[in-house]
């Protein structure tokens, strides 16, 4: 299995960290509609990235969101269900926090790549009733 500082280390910048998620939970909100979602991270230096999916209890991502350049250890955000798809049963709420690199090509002197960098993943249900 590799793991975050695997793939840190493997793309030669040691100033990456690799970060914690210390608090990940979920509220739903009466409507139904509506998911709070907060998150505390370990202190970090370099500015992680983190996208979040609801899945319904078929498996499918019902909705997303990315978090881009997160400066603050605490975090909060609401996601909404799309109208239709709030039916009851058993979601999961996925977060996966990554780095983003950009690398530059050496035989295309103007052509940039962007390497994703996963640092952590972990998940939470809640129901609908």
């Amino acid at each position: 299995m590799i793991t975050a500082r695997d793939s840190i280390d493997n793309h030669n910048d040691k100033n990456l960290e690799e970060i914690d998620i210390q608090e990940f939970s979920v509220e739903v909100y009466p409507d139904l509609r509506r998911v709070k979602i907060d998150f505390l991270l370990s202190s970090f230096l370099d500015n992680p990235n983190a996208s979040l999916a609801i899945i319904n209890q078929d498996g499918e991502v019902i909705t997303t969101v990315n978090i881009i350049n997160i400066f603050s250890q605490a975090n909060e955000i609401t996601l909404h269900i799309p109208y239709g798809q709030n039916k009851p049963g058993i979601y999961k709420i996925e977060m996966r926090l990554f780095y983003v690199l950009e690398e530059t090509s050496s035989e295309k002197e103007h052509e940039i790549s962007l390497k994703t960098i996963p640092i952590k993943t972990d998940f939470r249900s809640f129901s609908i009733q």
